[in-house]
This record gives structure tokens, sequence and C-alpha cells, in this order.
């Protein structure tokens, strides 16, 4: 072969590899062109549905108007007892065609009972309705709402000074006289001639309330037991702290000289929490625990036999009667200061005609 043929070889054979190259990226072009006609294609038409749907949600969603905006404010909104209460007072204030909000619910920040209350008045709701205070400064505020024309209600533990329309609540002497009849008949049936009480009450409640409460349980025990040497002690339990009441009840089974015969209880956290802690320290059976309110895990406990009884309140009246209230002095400038709601004892005998959820009756 001579240096012309062999020239001319390599040529060819550059050609060659210079048409396989050129079709290689052809061929590459054109697939990634159909895929990004395809992507393209398949962009639009999701989109379209989307969109489609869309305009058929809104086309089919319904707005509603109400004439009033209400809040209910505590310091315990997340406890089933809150939530039972505002349940009841949102239905009736659907039926009058207003709209109630547990303020605070669901906020990221720690907002405070007071921090709530200062939105509610900026925010010129229509009616406020808050768990009382001895609180000076909560008072103040409660006051500035009335003067700003929001009539305010106190719903389960009342202000002093009367700075509120109206008090929806329990009796205090009434609840404390039928927690004394059931330590009487703890003393009777066990033939006591010596026994130790305490008395769990709740720092985010009114002294007063809870003083005639304890009252009334000295008054009974003593009418019905005279001859019994009676110890009645209470112990105020922190709430402004995470963790607080469980520290500070589990301090009574390890720092008390002597584990008190029955614990009464007057909130909801502080039953769960003794429950929670008799059970930690096996001391179930040896002390008689008289509970507050009626969830699940206080249900399962009184079925366990952990807990004795409990207090149920009607917390879906509670609310119905908060927003009753608000209707009733807007629509006629008055309205009664006191509004009393029902309870009743609940234990392992009629255990079966309570449910947990709004802590009525079936």
């Amino acid at each position: 072969m001579n240096d012309n043929d062999y020239e001319r070889e390599i040529e060819e054979q550059t050609d060659t590899d210079e048409g396989s190259g050129n079709r290689l990226i052809l061929s590459t072009t054109i697939v990634l062109g159909v895929l990004l006609a395809g992507m393209i294609v398949f962009s639009v038409v999701y989109f379209y549905i989307n969109m489609k749907n869309t305009r058929s949600l809104l086309s089919t969603s319904e707005y509603n108007e109400y004439d009033k905006y209400y809040v209910l404010i505590t310091s315990s909104g997340d406890t089933d007892f809150w939530k039972s209460v505002y349940k009841g007072a949102l239905e009736e204030a659907k039926n009058n065609n207003a709209y109630i909000e547990m303020m605070g619910d669901g906020l990221e920040d720690n907002l405070t009972k007071r921090d709530l209350v200062k939105i509610a008045i900026n925010s010129h709701v229509d009616g406020i309705i808050v768990e009382g205070d001895d609180d000076s400064k909560t008072l103040n505020l409660l006051k500035d709402a009335m003067e700003a024309g929001i009539p305010v209600v106190t719903v389960a533990s009342d202000v002093p000074g009367g700075e509120r329309i109206s008090y929806i609540g329990i009796s205090g002497y009434n609840m404390g006289k039928e927690y004394g009849e059931q330590v009487a008949s703890f003393i009777r049936s066990k033939k006591m001639d010596k026994c130790n009480v305490l008395v769990l009450m709740d720092d985010s409640l009114t002294s007063s309330s809870q003083s005639v409460i304890l009252t009334a349980i000295k008054e009974t025990v003593d009418s019905q037991e005279p001859d019994v040497q009676t110890s009645i002690e209470n112990k105020i339990v922190s709430t402004s702290r995470d963790y607080a009441a469980e520290e500070e009840i589990r301090d009574i089974f390890v720092s008390e000289n002597e584990t008190p015969d029955i614990i009464i209880c007057l909130s909801e956290k502080n039953t769960i929490c003794v429950c929670q802690t008799v059970v930690d320290y096996n001391k179930v059976g040896e002390v008689e625990i008289l509970g507050y309110y009626m969830s699940p895990t206080i249900k399962s406990a009184i079925e366990k036999k952990i807990i004795k009884s409990s207090m149920v309140v009607d917390t879906a009246q509670m609310g119905q009667k908060s927003v009753d209230a608000i209707n009733e002095y807007l629509e006629s400038g008055y309205v009664s200061e006191l509004y009393l709601v029902d309870t009743k004892q609940a234990d392992a005998d009629n255990l079966d005609s309570f449910i947990t959820e709004g802590g009525g009756e079936e």
C-alpha cells in the first residue's frame, strides 16, 4: 500500500467516525427534546387539573359570617376540662350566630393569661370568657375590658371585686360538703380514730373559692365524725412552670413524714398527677384519692380502684351558660351575676353512667 492509499483510508475512517458521532449527538438531542416536550405537556396537564380542582373547591366552599365574636381565655387550655368547656361554648355560640375562639390555642409563644386578655381587648372582641384568679393585674385588665364596652364573664373560678358581668361555676360550699361526706364515710368504713387529710389546691384558682371548699370539708367532717381526731391540711400546687405540679406532688410521698390517709384534688391536673404518683411509689390502696373531673385517664383509674371517686362537673353546661350570659347582656343590658352548674360524684358503682367527653352524664 502506497502513501496515497494509506492517507485515503485514514480519511475514509475519519469520515465514518465523524458520521457516527454526529448521528449519536442527533439521537441524543432528539431523545432529550422528546423528554422535554413530554415534561412540558405533563406540567401543563398537571397544572390544569389542579386549577380545575381548586376552582371546584372554591366554588363549593361555604363561608360563614357571624354577628358576634367571643374568646375563651384560660391558663390550662390543653386539659380535657377546658377543651370540654370550649366545645359547649362553641356549640351554643353557633346556635346564636356567634363564634368563640379558644384564645392562644396553637400559638408557639407561651403567652400568659394576661397577655391574651390584652390581645382580646385590643382586638375589640364582643365578649370575653375567662378563668378568674386573684392577680391584681388581671383584675385591672378585666376592668379595662368592661370600660371598653366588652362584657366579661368569669368561669370555673371567680375574681374578687366583681369586675365582670357574671360568674359561671360550681358552688364551692356544696362541693366541699360532698367531699367532706366522703371523708366521713371513709372514716366510718375503716373505723378510724385518727385520720390525716390533705387537700391539694391549684394556684391558678382564687384562694377565696378554694378556702370556701376547705371550710365546708372541715365543717362536714367535724359534724359527722366529732369523736375522730381529723387533721385537714392544704397544699397549694404550682402551675406556673412545666412539671411543677408533678414535682411538688411527688415530694409529698418522698419528703413527708407521714403519707396522708386521704388526698383531695381540686383540679383535673392534680388528680392525674396524684394518681400516677401513687402508682409509681406503690401506694395504691394505701391512700384514698378523691379526684376532680372525668377524663379518660381518671375514669380508667376509678375502674382500677386507684382513685376512689371524682367530682364530675358538667363542663359542657359551663361553656353553654357562659355564652348565654354574654348574649343576654348584649341583648338586654342585664344578666344574673351567678350561674351554678351541675356536679355529681362518680365512683365504681355509677361509673357507667358517665361519659369522658364533656364530663357530663349519658
